[in-house]
């Protein structure tokens, strides 16, 4: 048996265009719809090792319910999946929320590629050279962490902490995070203040990493220009922010060269940067790939951010 470390279930547009190349263009749709799932293609590296396995599940144009679809998910993995298989690769992350993920990976052993690991690797970079661009300092900056139940923004704390001075966790119970605190504060010395009282700190920060999907909080009072780093889930806080105040700068995503990382681009992705959870899946990390960051769903190098979003703003 083949090893291979990702099933990607294949973009519904680029497998219907895979089908109409072939034999499969001259059967009407409504056969096709009844197609058992297909192994379309072995992604490789430049050397020719195999990295991940593309099957063809969902037709363009087909509607589906959430249902229909994690459970397609879910069957693929289990039947294509090979013993060193970790995770699921999926364009429409957002159709599952936190619990559909835990889930698929309570049925299938794999977890859904979420990018979040790639957005907590460099977000300590992107941060520095986006202060370094307004001619300001991260280990003089103050920033805001709203934290959820995982062990997720102790790891970025962990990044963070030999750059950075001034920090505050916003938690639902003090109980849950102390221990992390404590043992932060014993590994690197940082000090880190703890607060369960949202609106009334909010004003105090520029910089804002969220971690939460559903989080109380008055967006109206967000400083002018304020950068928010959205790591949730579901997005809802960045979507929120968007709606409401204008002048807050929501950075949702990171974007990544992968010119040299895949020979099989046709069946990848239909543009010349990848998203970070399609980047998780090469296990590089490394800083030269990065290019852009995804601001109310438009790309902008850090120099072009700051030139066009953040210029002439308050002090961070």
């Amino acid at each position: 048996m083949l090893c291979f470390e990702f099933l990607y279930i294949l973009n519904q547009e680029i497998y219907t265009r895979y089908l109409k190349r072939g034999m499969y263009k001259y059967i009407p749709k409504i056969w096709l719809k009844k197609m058992k799932p297909k192994e379309v293609v072995d992604f490789t590296n430049e050397k020719g090792d195999i990295l991940g396995r593309g099957i063809g599940i969902f037709l363009e144009n087909i509607e589906m319910t959430k249902e229909e679809y994690i459970n397609g998910v879910i069957n693929v993995a289990k039947f294509f999946k090979s013993d060193q298989t970790k995770k699921i690769l999926y364009d429409d992350i957002y159709i599952f929320d936190s619990q559909d993920r835990c889930y698929i990976k309570e049925q299938t052993g794999l977890e859904i590629a979420d990018g979040v690991d790639v957005f907590i690797y460099f977000l300590p970079y992107v941060l520095k050279e986006l202060l370094h661009l307004c001619d300001e300092k991260l280990s003089n900056s103050e920033i805001l962490i709203i934290s959820d139940s995982s062990n997720l923004p102790y790891k970025l704390i962990e990044r963070l902490s030999k750059e950075i001075r001034f920090l505050t966790i916003l938690g639902d119970k003090k109980d849950n995070v102390q221990k992390s605190i404590d043992k932060i504060y014993n590994d690197t010395g940082l000090s880190i203040f703890y607060s369960q009282n949202v609106d009334r700190i909010l004003m105090n920060y520029n910089i804002i990493i969220n971690f939460k999907d559903n989080i109380p909080v008055n967006i109206k009072k967000l400083r002018s220009k304020t950068i928010v780093f959205d790591l949730s889930t579901e997005k809802v806080f960045s979507e929120e922010i968007n709606n409401i105040n204008k002048n807050v700068i929501t950075i949702e995503d990171f974007l990544f060269n992968w010119e040299y990382l895949i020979r099989q681009k046709e069946f990848f992705h239909t543009e010349n940067l990848i998203p970070s959870h399609k980047y998780e899946v090469f296990n590089r990390y490394d800083i030269k790939d990065f290019e852009k960051v995804l601001v109310r769903n438009q790309k902008y190098t850090l120099e072009e951010l700051v030139q066009n979003k953040i210029r002439n703003r308050i002090h961070i």
